[in-house]
């Protein structure tokens, strides 16, 4: 219950951000990128998606191999980032929101529909998804470690708004999507696998 309430509190910030923060902060931070670049750059690089569908699709398949317990944590977590990878995929498509590069360029701002013009996919950010559905993940395995997951997940995702690929609203948006499938593929495949214990029991 506390990520179905946790993420509609981030979708009103998100909101609110889209709205008053959005075009303030995107415009402040346009004349330094360039100082900032290399920091978040190495920043991002952490969070790429690719990287978090493979890691744990690489770490399911050798606990499958040993028989490990850790198998069944491992499908978890790659379930939750193959979904979260779809999820985006579709809506930066369907939802077409435009980024900050073309926003500074030719002052194109908001939500344009069906797009595949790469320039109009700001939202939701796939790197702040992947990043969020991780904590997520790591936060229902080891909930003493849920602050320093979601922290780290926060910081990495900020590079995204100084490398003006993201509005700000863009990052906590997906974050609180993110919030929601992490929960959900967690709840779904315990409560899968509890029923199969208990009907072959």
């Amino acid at each position: 219950m506390i990520y179905l309430r946790n993420s509609f509190f981030l979708a009103l910030l998100a909101t609110l951000s889209y709205f008053f923060l959005d075009i303030p902060i995107t415009t402040s931070i346009a004349p330094h990128s360039k100082e900032f670049y290399p920091f978040s750059k190495g920043c991002t690089l952490l969070i790429f998606p690719p990287l978090y569908l493979a890691l744990p699709l690489i770490g399911y398949l050798i606990s499958r191999f040993k028989k490990s317990r850790w198998t069944f944590h491992f499908f978890v977590i790659f379930t939750a980032q193959c979904l979260s990878v779809a999820f985006v995929r579709v809506f930066k498509v369907l939802i077409g929101r435009a980024r900050p590069d073309i926003f500074l360029k030719k002052g194109i701002f908001g939500f344009y529909g069906f797009e595949w013009n790469h320039h109009f996919h700001s939202f939701p950010s796939g790197h702040t998804m992947a990043a969020f559905t991780l904590a997520t993940s790591l936060s229902l395995l080891f909930p003493k470690g849920r602050y320093l997951f979601f922290t780290g997940a926060t910081l990495l995702s900020l590079s995204r708004i100084f490398l003006l690929g993201h509005f700000l609203s863009d990052v906590i948006g997906a974050a609180a999507i993110a919030l929601i499938i992490g929960k959900g593929v967690h709840h779904l495949c315990n409560h899968i696998t509890w029923r199969h214990v208990n009907e072959t029991a």
